[in-house]
C-alpha cells in the first residue's frame, strides 16, 4: 500500500521526526517550511505560494518536485491537495495537522477523514484519528493506550477484543458521550452496523 504523509502549516515537527520520517513525505504550504527544518527530503512541495515563497522553496526542493494548485475562496485547500494525492495513486493519507483552531478547519478535516473511510487519518499530539463507516474494521494499536469512539453523525456498532466489549450499541454526535476503551492484544475489532463512526487512538496521559 502506498502511504503519503501530508506535512500541513500546522503539522507538529516532532511528530513528523519521531514517527514519519522513513515514510513518503509531502509539504504543504507552511508544511513545506515545517518539514525542512525537519531535514526531511521532501517527495513534493505543494502550495498556493500565497504565503510561501516559491524562489525559497526551489533553492531546497527540485523544480520538478514544485507544485502549484489554484487558491479557490469557496474550496479548502487542503481538501483540494488530498483529492489530488489520491488521483496521484495514494491509497492511505496521514495528516499532521491540528484539530485547534477554527471551527471550521475542524468541519473540513472531519468531512476529508469522512471521505476516505478508513484510509486517510489525522495525527496531531493528542490523536490519531481516522473515519469509519459500514463494515468491519480491523483497528490496530499501534502503540497507543485507549481509543474513543463517537458516532458521526450517528452509529451503530459493535467491538470485540476490547477490554469492554459492546454489541448493537448506538451513538450519536450529539447526544452520546464518546466511548472510551483500550484493546486486549494488538488489534480490536469495529462493526459499524449503520451510520459512521469517529475514532480516536489516544494516549492515557
Amino acid at each position: 500500500m502506498k502511504r503519503v504523509v501530508l506535512v500541513t502549516p500546522y503539522g507538529d515537527p516532532q511528530i513528523l521526526t519521531k514517527y514519519y520520517l522513513d515514510s513518503e513525505i509531502v509539504g504543504m504550504d507552511e508544511g513545506i517550511s515545517i518539514a525542512l527544518s525537519c531535514g526531511v527530503k521532501l517527495s513534493l512541495a505543494i502550495s498556493s505560494f500565497s504565503s510561501v515563497s516559491l524562489e525559497e522553496v526551489l533553492t531546497y526542493v527540485p523544480k520538478e518536485k514544485v507544485m502549484k494548485y489554484q487558491k479557490d475562496n469557496n474550496e479548502d485547500g487542503l481538501d483540494k491537495v488530498v483529492k489530488f494525492l489520491i488521483s496521484q495513486g495514494a491509497e492511505e493519507i496521514i495528516i499532521l495537522d491540528d484539530l485547534g483552531g477554527k471551527l471550521t478547519h475542524l468541519s473540513d478535516i472531519c468531512q476529508i477523514l469522512k471521505s476516505g473511510n478508513g484510509n486517510i487519518f489525522l495525527h496531531d499530539k493528542d490523536n490519531y484519528l481516522t473515519y469509519y463507516g459500514e463494515g468491519t474494521h480491523v483497528i490496530s494499536k499501534q502503540g497507543y493506550d485507549t481509543f474513543s469512539i463517537c458516532g458521526y453523525p450517528e452509529a451503530d456498532i459493535s467491538l470485540e477484543h476490547v477490554s469492554k466489549p459492546i454489541r448493537n450499541k448506538h451513538l450519536s454526535f450529539t447526544s452520546t458521550d464518546p466511548l472510551r476503551n483500550s484493546i486486549l492484544e494488538r488489534i480490536a475489532v469495529l462493526k459499524v452496523i449503520s451510520g459512521g463512526v469517529l475514532l480516536a487512538l489516544t494516549d492515557n496521559g
